[in-house]
């Protein structure tokens, strides 16, 4: 007996290592790619496909609105058609719109790709169509849904679901497509550069995991000429160059070298597309002092405001990705509060961020599923932080369009599987109610936000609604009432330019040296001008600008409308004197504007004694003696 089980005991130490080289060599050739996948899952494809058109078809019935007139509308690059891309590839995104290269913000903007497909549109068509553009961008949507849906499928392909509605796979792709935080995105044609950067960058995903299986050349040629698209889309697609080799590492068992070989390939793409940046756009200038509140929203913050501010914001991204409410497309200056690290708020998200951090970390070893998710979420998002790169604005919903695919995957994987694998039916059943609760209440709200995109008017109308402490917000609902109110001939034509007015004057409560502000004031106060003829008014008006931004072009070119029809010389000769010395020279310390605004009133009359020895004043704060004193001897020669 004792031979009989030494035997058995050898027979089991000789195939225990036979089996674990089986099971190793199993775990090795699974390969991402499954064929037929299609053809099996056409059904879910088609409900993920056709779920953006059910919620943002009223779209395409919207104008351009926003920053589309700097994209499309009024790029003059972007409206020569196919004679443009040249222009496009070869300038920063700006320049169109502005006419040269201004770097309003740090960093700079180089995204040509949704511009030349801008392009392409207007050459096909040749004139604008909004309608047109706005179904573009719910087709690339429906599209990022379905590369979302068969990438996720190729990486959890050894993953047993529950039920087919509870597969991670589409209950991810689902609640991507689904939620309202990505309305701003699909709703607004200027954010395809968002959806572009997102689709191109699964697709150079997808292509490498294909790479992986068949070791083709040609998959790796591929991935890298997608990669170089999502580049041109957006800068945050670098992020991918983290993204991809992780992907690989959690979900194969595939050696490491073809994953380096295929990452290698990618920062030479890299290099590739940031050569064309820096020829194009110039190589930014990170750290850049900008002293225009409107692009740089830190401007003035002590201390540790800034990161405390910065981590409240990202506290806001979770929040309004599990409860997406109230939606903004607006959060400038003061719509984010300024905070120091003794608000609960910011410490709150600090610890927050940091405990992802460490889960993450510590699942890496384990290859956990949520640890991938936290992972992506966090890689994803820092270049649209505002830690690495100063954006211009505190946040922004669509900046997580990519980080939140992400937070979807996260989600679904606790729904899928720590509750739906709960009790057996019983997990199941809380399960797909949740799901169907989210759906519907995500959808919903889709649906509800979608319409606030229609104009400028219905836009800000919404943003005031609930960002009552944005200067930006407040600023542009007065541009789009004054727009509605110019143009009205109607009998509230009035009401809206009163009701616009107050809205400049909030606006600049918040940021009194807010030129758009300031020069929404003037504007309006010069319309409503028309109506009583009440030119004194209209003058006090003007003063109260002048006395923060005396550089209000539009003043200016008024001020000679105003001179040749004004019914009071005498009344306009003096007010030019007062607030120029009372208000552009005493309060708003601009000597040069103040000298600027008296010269035109010197050139209608050069005998007014209040306007020569204004002139001297000003002479003498600039440091010219010699003027001072001529100017005044000249005033003191009037009676």
């Amino acid at each position: 007996m004792a031979k009989s089980k030494k035997k058995k005991i050898a027979g089991k130490i000789k195939t225990k290592p036979a089996k674990t080289t089986i099971k190793k060599a199993v775990l090795e050739t699974v390969p991402f790619y499954e064929s037929g996948f299609w053809k099996k899952n056409w059904w879910k494809a088609l409900i993920i496909f056709l779920l953006p058109f059910a919620l943002y078809y009223q779209s395409t019935t919207f104008g351009f609105v926003l920053d589309d007139q700097i994209v499309v509308s009024e790029n003059k690059f972007t409206k020569k058609g196919f004679d443009g891309i040249g222009d496009l590839l070869t300038t920063e995104s700006m320049t169109g719109y502005f006419g040269e290269q201004k770097d309003l913000v740090e960093g700079n903007r180089y995204r040509p790709l949704s511009l030349i497909t801008y392009a392409i549109e207007y050459g096909i068509v040749g004139d604008l169509k909004p309608g047109l553009s706005h179904f573009i961008n719910i087709l690339l949507y429906g599209l990022t849904g379905l590369l979302l849906f068969r990438v996720l499928t190729m990486m959890l392909r050894k993953r047993v679901a529950v039920t087919w509605w509870l597969a991670i796979p589409f209950l991810t792709s689902l609640l991507y497509i689904a939620h309202p935080i990505h309305s701003e995105a699909v709703a607004n044609i200027k954010g395809r550069d968002e959806i572009l950067a997102l689709l191109l960058s699964l697709a150079t995903l997808y292509g490498v995991l294909r790479y992986m299986d068949k070791k083709s050349i040609a998959w790796l040629i591929s991935s890298c000429f997608l990669f170089f698209l999502a580049l041109l889309s957006k800068e945050n697609s670098i992020t991918f160059l983290a993204v991809i080799p992780l992907t690989v590492y959690f979900f194969s068992e595939y050696k490491w070298k073809p994953n380096f070989l295929a990452l290698g390939a990618l920062v030479v793409t890299t290099i590739v597309y940031l050569a064309l940046r820096f020829s194009a756009a110039g190589v930014p200038e990170f750290g850049k002092e900008i002293n225009d509140l409107m692009n740089n929203p830190f401007l003035g913050m002590k201390g540790g405001e800034k990161m405390a501010t910065i981590m409240f914001t990202l506290y806001k991204y979770i929040q309004l990705y599990l409860f997406p409410h109230p939606l903004s497309h607006d959060y400038y200056p003061y719509a984010i509060p300024v905070l120091g690290w003794g608000d609960f708020r910011s410490l709150g998200s600090l610890f927050l961020y940091v405990g992802l951090g460490i889960w993450a970390l510590l699942g890496l070893k384990k290859k956990r599923l949520s640890s991938y998710a936290i992972l992506f979420y966090l890689i994803t998002l820092t270049i649209v932080s505002n830690i690495v790169v100063n954006l211009g604005t505190f946040m922004n919903e669509r900046f997580i369009y990519m980080a939140s695919v992400g937070l979807a995957l996260l989600l679904s994987y606790i729904i899928s599987e720590k509750i739906g694998k709960w009790k057996g039916n019983t997990g199941v059943i809380i399960a797909s109610a949740l799901v169907g609760i989210m759906l519907v209440g995500y959808c919903m709200k889709t649906i509800s936000r979608v319409p606030d995109w229609e104009s400028a008017l219905s836009l800000n109308t919404s943003a005031v609604k609930y960002g009552t402490e944005s200067a930006r917000a407040n600023s542009f609902m007065a541009t789009a009432l004054y727009n509605e109110g110019k143009e009205s001939i109607t009998a509230d034509k009035w009401d809206k330019l009163e009701e616009g007015y107050e809205y400049a004057n909030k606006a600049l409560k918040i940021h009194p040296f807010y030129l758009n502000g300031n020069l929404m004031k003037a504007g309006i106060a010069a319309e409503l001008f028309k109506k009583d003829r009440d030119e004194k008014l209209l003058l006090s008006r003007f003063a109260e600008v002048m006395r923060k931004r005396p550089d209000v072009s539009y003043i200016n070119e008024y001020m000679e409308y105003l001179e040749s029809r004004t019914s009071d010389m005498d009344y306009l000769l003096n007010w030019y004197a007062d607030v120029s010395i009372n208000d552009v020279l005493n309060k708003a310390n601009r000597p040069k504007w103040a000298l600027h605004y008296l010269n035109r009133a010197y050139k209608i009359d050069k005998t007014n004694k209040k306007v020569l020895e204004g002139i001297s004043v000003i002479y003498n704060v600039l440091g010219d003696a010699d003027k001072s004193n001529t100017f005044k001897s000249m005033a003191e020669q009037q009676n």
